[in-house]
C-alpha cells in the first residue's frame, strides 16, 4: 500500500487503519528505545518548569481554551 493510496482513502477508513496499526503495536515483543533526542526535550522542558518558566494550567483550563 503506498501513500498515495492511504491519502484517497475515506477519512474514516484511514482512521481505522490507524486504530489497527496502533493497536498492534501491543502484540510486538521487541522494546523500541525511544530516539535520544526526546530525553533531551523532556530535560529541557523540566528544566524550565524547575526554574519556574512555564504556566501550568489544569485540565479544565486547556480544555476552555481550545
Amino acid at each position: 500500500m503506498s501513500l498515495s493510496d492511504i491519502q484517497n482513502m475515506p477519512l474514516e477508513e484511514r482512521l481505522y487503519l490507524m486504530e489497527q496499526l496502533w493497536d498492534s503495536f501491543k502484540y510486538e515483543k521487541e522494546i523500541v528505545n525511544p530516539p535520544v533526542w526526546h530525553k533531551d526535550v523532556l530535560s529541557q522542558r523540566l528544566e524550565k518548569y524547575e526554574k519556574g518558566e512555564v504556566e501550568l494550567l489544569s485540565l479544565e483550563e486547556l480544555k476552555s481554551s481550545l
